[in-house]
């Protein structure tokens, strides 16, 4: 039998601010094993993408 544990980092924005890398932006991300966290940053709604820019 093989036993394996994992760590998996959870992101959850400040209340009023999502997180973003740029491509994707969210309230709560779940990143993938070794992924870089320095590559999120919060932003306010403000900053968000308009459905026109997409």
């Amino acid at each position: 039998m093989k036993k394996e544990t994992l760590t998996q980092i959870i992101l959850t924005a400040e209340e009023g601010m999502y997180l973003t890398n740029g491509e994707t932006y969210g309230k709560t991300v779940v990143l993938p094993l070794g992924a870089d966290t320095a590559s999120w940053t919060e932003v306010t709604e403000a900053a968000l993408p308009t459905q026109e820019a997409l």
